[in-house]
């Protein structure tokens, strides 16, 4: 992480030691001025009243009385939950859209204020008033609902394939999607696969649904999206579209965590789609790539570590702090090039941050020998997300056949990460264990997200 460079006023506010007379009312932010900008940019999404949070914070009495919470909260980067974080090894090449991460500097404006007693101010000075943002997708055309729910049975985790039909005559381009679980406490991720030979539809049986531990035992499959704690809708421009070709069916893969001590309840986690019938100028497809398992090879994969014994292994060695597993994926496309649209990644309990890279084959006309397209140093399993560039699309990062997609996931697997700690609690384990490749809560992963643009021929 970048060293804190403060202003004067504000670097005397967080001096040790330093009380809130220390700070004088002339020097201190105050609320309407400073504070509620911030709150507005960066947390009012969820925190507005009536809004997805416990807490609200529109108004000056609510803010004060959580002003310490806030405080100690951004410090420590668990607020707002935004992970890609800038980094000294990480210039994204194109800013976020949406991006609602607060700088060092508004971080120490908020303990600033908190410090001084959390002034209120002159409200002549206070912004506009909040305008709340609509929630999900901006027109939902279809919904598709499980035949029957599945009620995850305490114990082991659990993947079910769940065989949902759009019943389309003619094929369709979806500009949007939002998956919507239905019980939040269990479901762990979901992923959207388009099945355009219908091969699940025999797996599916009379209640539309299948054990699927492992993949989704299809031929052949489309990766249309997915979800995971945090998630928020995925929606397109109008000139870019997912295909959903004529009588497919979309095949919802459900992992389920079963809570301890929590009485099976049905679920139904359902998926929302704005669609578009008329072809656009552009389609996007998902590359998904990560979990190596083997040593390096043509295509690229798991690269030597140190938890290895011997051979090339991915394993997290028991109380490992700094645990690193790096992968490398060479791309081969069908086309010269595409345009990077965005990416995310996805990692479990142990995880703590991943990075990205793009190593370009000829860094003369890329401009540089590579490009880091995302690093989230503050990785929390709970808010996860496609992080999409903020560019029109003939000035997205390019993806060039021949260039390589290197992966580096840190983990800690100690009794220290906070997340792995309380998972350990739930899994009535007394200490870290090893930790290897796997689907499970206490297994990890290594994978990249990267929605990719090109011409719809």
């Amino acid at each position: 992480m970048r060293p804190l460079i403060l202003s004067l006023p504000l670097a005397a506010a967080l001096v040790s030691g330093c009380s809130p007379e220390a700070t004088s009312s002339a020097s201190a932010p105050t609320f309407h001025k400073d504070i509620e900008p911030l709150l507005q940019k960066s947390c009012l999404s969820c925190h507005a009243e009536g809004g997805a949070a416990p807490v609200g914070l529109s108004s000056y009495a609510s803010a004060k009385a959580l002003a310490p919470l806030i405080a100690e909260e951004t410090a420590a980067r668990r607020m707002p939950p935004w992970g890609a974080l800038p980094t000294d090894e990480c210039a994204p090449p194109r800013p976020f859209r949406g991006d609602m991460h607060l700088s060092l500097d508004e971080i120490a404006m908020l303990r600033a204020w908190s410090d001084a007693g959390a002034p209120e101010g002159d409200p002549a000075d206070a912004p506009a008033p909040y305008a709340p943002v609509a929630q999900g997708l901006s027109r939902t055309d279809l919904e598709l609902v499980p035949r029957m729910p599945y009620a995850a049975a305490e114990g082991p985790d659990q993947f079910r394939c769940f065989v949902l039909d759009p019943a389309l005559a003619e094929e369709a381009w979806v500009q949007g999607y939002d998956v919507l679980p239905g019980d939040r406490e269990v479901v762990h991720h979901a992923l959207l696969y388009i099945d355009a030979r219908r091969e699940s539809e025999a797996l599916g049986g009379e209640d539309g649904s299948y054990e699927c531990f492992g993949g989704v035992h299809l031929s052949e499959t489309t990766l249309l999206g997915g979800w995971a704690p945090g998630t928020e809708a995925f929606e397109l421009p109008s000139d870019i579209g997912i295909s959903l070709p004529a009588n497919a069916l979309i095949v919802m893969q459900v992992h389920y965590h079963p809570k301890p001590g929590k009485p099976p309840s049905p679920d139904a986690t359902r998926v929302a789609l704005r669609l578009n019938e008329a072809r656009p100028p552009r389609a996007l497809r998902n590359l998904l790539l990560g979990n190596a398992e083997e040593p390096l090879s043509n295509r690229g994969a798991l690269l030597p570590g140190p938890g290895d014994r011997g051979s090339v292994e991915f394993r997290i060695p028991a109380n490992a702090r700094g645990h690193v597993e790096r992968m490398r994926f060479n791309i081969d496309l069908p086309i010269p090039e595409v345009s990077i649209y965005g990416a995310g990644v996805h990692m479990h309990r142990a995880g703590v941050d991943m990075k990205v890279e793009q190593i370009h084959a000829d860094p003369g006309r890329a401009g540089a020998e590579s490009t880091c397209l995302l690093q989230t140093p503050a990785w929390d399993f709970n808010w996860q997300r496609v992080y999409s560039y903020d560019a029109p699309i003939d000035e997205l990062p390019a993806l060039r056949s021949g260039d390589r997609i290197d992966l580096r996931c840190t983990y800690d697997n100690t009794k220290d990460n906070p997340a792995l700690a309380a998972q350990l609690v739930e899994e009535h384990l007394p200490a870290p264990r090893d930790i290897v490749l796997g689907e499970s809560t206490l297994d990890e992963m290594c994978i990249a997200f990267l929605p990719i643009v090109h011409p719809n021929f």
